[in-house]
């Protein structure tokens, strides 16, 4: 099919009949098209304006019903829209090219950042997705595989084994699974993918996208149903630049999409990849994934969190989910437990770094969303700092997301002290006035980074029985195990089963201090020993 596209003379996207604003909508793109010189020149001054012509409610209303069309989540469509030479969409009598489009969505972009709530999230993202896949395959970067099916989370295929092979003429690493098997049944084609990534990179990074594109996510559950270490991509998510932390921007084997301008040498997280060390069997049957890793500790307290689910099917409103906070009883985190293990100290200092921890955590320990640069030292500390003193003292001045999320995880013990208690000792800086606690403009403030993280790869904060810091999935229990899997770029949470060594992958946990390689230097100094688990 790629070969087709890629010879014709001009490929049509047929989006259906005019009808329901279809051709209004259609038209509304050429004016967002003849208006982006404009809202460029415009974007950096302190006022900016819509403009008359983009004003009218009606018409957004008319190019969100457009772009809401089965056409732009049906995956077959991608790779013909992307690598044709030239492509034209029709709807009705109207039409509008793929460059024109592309620039279109453009001023949408610019639109959206002088007035919210124009276009839903859903039918924006229809069109900037297909935008950010199509430079890179213009420009040659590589695209991977699992990178693109992750990312895509919301496209559809009558047969879910299309899922793979819809998209394999635009992957690098096309042979994972090429040639097609629709002789083999849905299981076994996506549990052949994991054994076939395993074997060519010598990584279990791809089992991390298994919390994600989770069994257990929809209910009721996919049948039949995958093992926990299966990525299950049958599961219609939210689409996020990078859905999981595997996907970060160093990552030579999954990868995200990331602008193209960021391109350069990213930090990594490396938690057990050592050379040669994944060593994994999968067992005849493809359900029992048998490996070696080492178990770093146990869940203690688990903060709450609020996860606001978007119907992606279009037949109902979202929905919330609650996580309730899950409080903390070990002896090292419980105020009124034993913590002279880790001499926990009230100086200021001791605590400030604890609070920084926190913050860091909830960053992923990362400067930006696409996880590539490190976090320095205190890095948005003062932020983070004010958005707990002011949740606290005057919470009418908190972005409301955060506030609700204080309020889940404020009573949350950690070394003997609560995320309150914390807050409370630093009172107010010289700086908190100067902070603005609702900055959703910079991609790289506080608040936007916490939304990445909580909201987007929907992480909880948790603390261990012997204190240390991280961030869990939304499904984590009390007593869960935290592993370092040799093999695997990021620790995950297991959960145990009757059977004797044997677990269910719960999904990936950033681990403060033990993201890159730091356990399996304490293996190798025999501070710590390794184990045999089977992943069921």
């Amino acid at each position: 099919m790629k070969k087709i596209y890629e010879v014709s003379e001009t490929t049509i996207g047929w989006l259906g009949q005019g009808k329901e604003e279809g051709e209004d909508g259609m038209k509304f793109l050429k004016v967002l098209f003849r208006n982006r010189k404009r809202l460029q020149s415009e974007k950096d001054r302190d006022e900016k304006r819509l403009g008359d012509e983009l004003s009218n409610p009606d018409d957004w209303l008319a190019l969100e019903k457009l772009l809401l069309r089965p056409w732009w989540t049906r995956v077959w469509t991608l790779q013909e829209y992307i690598v044709a030479h030239k492509f034209v969409f029709y709807c009705g009598m109207e039409s509008i090219d793929r460059e024109k489009l592309n620039v279109a969505t453009v001023s949408m972009h610019l639109c959206m950042k002088i007035k919210e709530n124009l276009i839903s999230g859903r039918a924006f993202e229809a069109t900037w997705i297909r935008r950010r896949l199509l430079n890179w395959y213009r420009k040659r970067h590589p695209m991977h595989l699992i990178g693109l099916m992750a990312y895509v989370g919301d496209y559809r295929a009558t047969d879910p084994r299309d899922r793979i092979y819809s998209v394999l003429g635009l992957a690098e690493d096309r042979n994972l699974a090429d040639p097609p098997r629709y002789q083999d049944q849905v299981t076994k084609v996506y549990a052949y993918l994991v054994k076939a990534f395993i074997e060519r990179y010598d990584s279990l990074d791809i089992i991390c996208l298994a919390d994600r594109y989770n069994r257990n996510a929809r209910r009721p559950p996919h049948q039949p149903s995958m093992p926990s270490w299966v990525p299950d991509w049958r599961i219609v998510t939210v689409p996020w630049v990078v859905p999981a932390m595997v996907c970060q921007s160093a990552g030579q084997h999954i990868g995200n999409f990331r602008p193209l301008p960021l391109h350069g040498a990213p930090d990594s997280y490396t938690a057990g990849r050592i050379v040669g060390s994944a060593n994994a069997v999968i067992s005849e049957d493809l359900r029992i994934l048998t490996c070696r890793g080492i178990m770093v500790d146990n869940v203690d307290g688990i903060g709450g969190l609020k996860v606001v689910h978007r119907d992606r099917e279009g037949n109902e409103d979202d929905w919330d989910e609650i996580h309730d906070s899950i409080a903390s009883t070990s002896s090292v985190n419980s105020p009124s437990g034993d913590n002279s293990s880790l001499e926990i100290k009230t100086d200021p200092q001791h605590l400030a770094k604890l609070m920084e921890q926190v913050g860091q955590c909830i960053l992923l320990n990362r400067k930006d969303r696409y996880l590539g640069d490190k976090s320095p030292t205190g890095y948005l500390f003062n932020e983070f700092q004010a958005l707990c003193h002011y949740s606290l003292k005057t919470p009418g001045l908190v972005y409301p997301q955060f506030l609700d999320w204080f309020q889940r995880n404020k009573s949350l013990c950690i070394q003997g002290y609560s995320l309150a208690e914390l807050s409370e000792r630093f009172g107010e800086q010289e700086e908190s006035s100067k902070i603005n606690l609702n900055d959703l403009s910079k991609q790289t403030s506080f608040v936007s980074r916490f939304k990445d993280t909580t909201e987007w790869m929907q992480r909880r904060l948790m603390t261990t029985k012997d204190g240390k810091i991280g961030m869990v999935p939304g499904r984590t229990q009390k007593e869960d195990q935290i592993w370092v899997l040799f093999g695997c770029s990021i620790p995950l949470v297991l959960r145990k089963c009757k059977a004797e060594r044997s677990y269910e992958v719960v999904g990936e946990c950033y681990l403060h201090g033990y993201m890159n390689g730091e356990i399996i230097t304490e293996l190798q100094d025999g501070k710590v020993k390794s184990q045999e688990v089977n992943l069921l």
